[in-house]
């Protein structure tokens, strides 16, 4: 019965101190080490219990830290450099030299404090489970609710007042009970959203910490240094949690699943402060990078993917609503962009899509030097003027004069702030861009087994990125995005040559978006007035109209990511329930793609000639023979087009009547396995005769027929 009782007691006894601890900050991030008052009673509390117990007096015993040897830190102290001062005076410098014994009696100290830190945490949890013991588990966990509630509500009615609550439930998030853990970490979100302001707190100085202020002053400076202290020890907690999920721990045994669902908990917990007004308080980054560290790898577990696509959203979210500062927009970037380096982009392409919702670089043009403009209001009418007297007017042109003095001072600095921003956030995504295209250009994918693994999966996100953004870029930088994508054309094709055999369906829409971009990264630059020389883009255009005849042999030439159809079961792309891939973030289908590059030739540039046209025409053709029908009617127009832009010049290729050509046979150049590439210019397109306008004739569909007709008898009346 005795011992019973001491237990009793003791569990008292321990439950009070800790309560006791609680209300102080368990660790000294902003002030000193707490102070050892609490330690000190708990030490007399156990001599008097032993002594009641029976054991030994310790007042009448040698203590044992008596009987440890003393050692005296003596600082070693070795003369530097002198200081010459403003006034002529020399100054001794002495610094002091730490050995390699001290070091290490430093580090054995901290490791033994950290030890009992851990034991002392340990004891807090036996206490609980001592003190619940008798319950069972349904009660243990309504009594668990009733308390993270009643914590809850203290610090809703009075943060200030009951700051040790906070301490408490943040102890209670870092127990091994998963419930208790959880319920607390799921409790905290929303008293983290309430607590905290939309700005950072910074630590004190030395000399505010010595000052005197008022107990107001003082109490609140001690509840927001617990609440920065405590929030960091979520955010680590959120951080290490999170590193544990379904995908990357399947062949882990040692791994439960209480882990994993504190893994996704962690993630879910960031992402819902992310989007609250906690992106402008302290460790923003670290909450980011909570976010970004889950995006390494698209999931293949069902329960990691929700996690995954919430991620994309939050952070897509995130550098939308960045337009006006941008320092939350830098802070992302820079993770993402490193992050992305370090797992050699080998990443998903939906991780780099996000680059694309980046709202700061909207409105930013690097070569634009005009000032701000301040638009001046409309005078009032004599009658509507307030009365004011001498005086009155005086004061108030004073005020408006001081007033519009600090509004363009703010407007000033905020400006050229963002601007800062706007400019590193743009160098950080093109050397990603160009990063990618030359990994991608020394080991090109031509299997789509491998599709995912490489930094060639990311060719379609990163080359629509080049168009949106590529303006913006100096003219080094164009040409060495100019020079990458000539090297990824050219490899396809050799590449190809070597193997035989027809181009795959990704490398088609490869090298239409390398030509889609080069011209729209060209044109952007002309139209800003940056290009000081001219371009040449021989290769682009040989290059499209060696592979206009493949495009036609496509399945899959008119069809996109929201086309029905059914998946490949032997493919590894096949789908998940629900689920559909995108291709790339351009989600033009490919003859959309080669419209877009014949309008860019031929209407948006220089480089269309009546040679060109007429080569051009003569393949086009050949395609429209084999291409489904909306891309037949499609090319039809464009042809048309062409050939009301160029008159005459094109009214041989429909007429054989006025004019025999006896200079050669035109070479349609699919037929030569011999030559690396067909050049544009050796085609001999004067001997060229559109014999496929007949067969069109007899074309199923009536639109394409009419079509076809129609080219006809307008170049029959332009001859006449």
């Amino acid at each position: 019965m005795a011992k019973r009782k001491s237990k009793s007691r003791d569990i008292e006894r321990r439950k009070k101190v800790k309560q006791e601890q609680d209300s102080q900050l368990s660790t000294g991030l902003f002030n000193g080490e707490i102070s050892q008052g609490n330690e000190e009673e708990v030490e007399e509390e156990d001599v008097a219990n032993q002594d009641h117990q029976g054991f030994v007096n310790w007042e009448n015993e040698e203590q044992d830290y008596e009987l440890r040897p003393r050692k005296l830190k003596e600082k070693h102290m070795v003369e530097s450099l002198p200081i010459k001062r403003q006034d002529g005076t020399v100054q001794r410098v002495m610094r002091e030299v730490i050995s390699k014994d001290q070091s290490e009696d430093e580090e054995d100290e901290e490791k033994e404090k950290e030890k009992e830190k851990d034991k002392d945490e340990v004891d807090e949890e036996e206490v609980d489970e001592d003190e619940h013991s008798h319950l069972t588990p349904q009660e243990r966990l309504i009594k668990t609710k009733e308390e993270i509630a009643e914590l809850a509500s203290k610090l809703i009615e009075n943060p200030e007042e009951n700051v040790s609550c906070l301490t408490r439930l943040r102890k209670m998030s870092e127990s091994r009970n998963f419930m208790t853990s959880q319920l607390a970490i799921m409790a905290m979100i929303p008293i983290f959203k309430s607590l905290a302001p939309s700005y950072r707190i910074r630590a004190l100085t030395e000399s505010e910490k010595r000052e005197k202020v008022s107990r107001e002053v003082a109490r609140l400076r001690q509840f927001e240094q617990n609440l920065v202290v405590n929030y960091k020890s979520y955010i680590d907690l959120l951080y290490k949690h999170s590193k544990i999920s379904y995908s990357n721990s399947s062949n882990n045994n040692k791994i439960t699943s209480d882990q994993l669902k504190k893994g996704n908990l962690a993630v879910k917990a960031a992402q819902e402060l992310s989007l609250s007004s906690l992106r402008h308080f302290n460790y923003r980054s670290d909450l980011f990078s909570i976010l970004i560290k889950r995006l390494n790898k698209k999931p293949k577990h069902a329960q990691d993917l929700p996690v995954f696509v919430k991620s994309i959203r939050v952070l897509e979210t995130l550098l939308k609503e960045d337009e006006e500062h941008g320092d939350i927009t830098v802070d992302i970037i820079k993770i993402m962009t490193k992050t992305i380096k370090d797992k050699k982009y080998r990443v998903d392409e939906s991780v780099v899509n996000v680059f694309l919702s980046t709202s700061l670089l909207e409105d930013y043009d690097p070569n634009s030097n005009k000032d701000a403009t301040t638009t001046s209001k409309p005078k009032l009418k004599k009658k509507d003027r307030v009365h004011l007297s001498k005086k009155e007017r005086k004061n108030r042109k004073e005020s408006k004069e001081i007033e519009e003095e600090m509004r363009v001072a703010q407007q000033a600095i905020t400006v050229e702030q963002r601007e800062k921003y706007q400019a590193e956030v743009l160098k950080l995504i093109l050397m990603t861009y160009l990063e990618i295209l030359r990994a991608a250009g020394q080991s090109p994918l031509t299997d789509e087994s491998a599709r995912g693994q490489d930094a060639s999966s990311l060719m379609g996100s990163v080359l629509e990125g080049l168009s949106r953004f590529g303006q913006m870029s100096n003219f080094d930088l164009l040409g060495d995005f100019l020079q990458v994508l000539r090297e990824i054309m050219l490899d396809i094709i050799e590449e190809h040559n070597v193997e035989g055999g027809i181009y795959t369906g990704k490398e088609i829409r490869t090298m239409l978006l390398c030509i889609a971009t080069s011209f729209s990264l060209v044109l952007n630059h002309g139209s800003m007035g940056k290009l000081p020389i001219a371009i040449d883009f021989s290769t682009f255009v040989d290059t499209l109209y060696k592979i206009t005849t493949d495009i036609a042999l496509d399945p899959d030439l008119e069809l996109s990511h929201k086309s029905l159809r059914l998946s490949d079961p032997l493919g590894e792309e096949a789908q998940e329930e629900g689920q559909s891939v995108k291709p790339a973030v351009n989600v033009s289908t490919k003859a959309e793609l080669l419209l877009r590059c014949l309008d860019f030739i031929f209407f948006r540039s220089k480089n269309g000639t009546v040679p060109r046209a007429a080569a051009f025409v003569k393949r086009l053709y050949i395609l429209t023979l084999q291409a489904p029908e909306k891309t037949s009617l499609a090319v039809l127009k464009f042809m048309g087009k062409l050939t009301s832009r160029y008159d005459n010049n094109l009214k041989g290729l429909y007429n054989t009547e006025e004019r025999i050509s006896g200079e050669g046979n035109y070479i349609l150049g699919i037929e030569r396995d011999d030559e690396a590439m067909v050049k544009l210019e050796r085609c001999n397109y004067g001997a060229a005769t559109l014999w496929e306008n007949v067969l069109l004739d007899s074309h199923y569909c009536p639109m394409v027929k009419d079509g076809s007709r129609s080219l006809m008898k307008n170049s029959k009346s332009e001859a006449r």
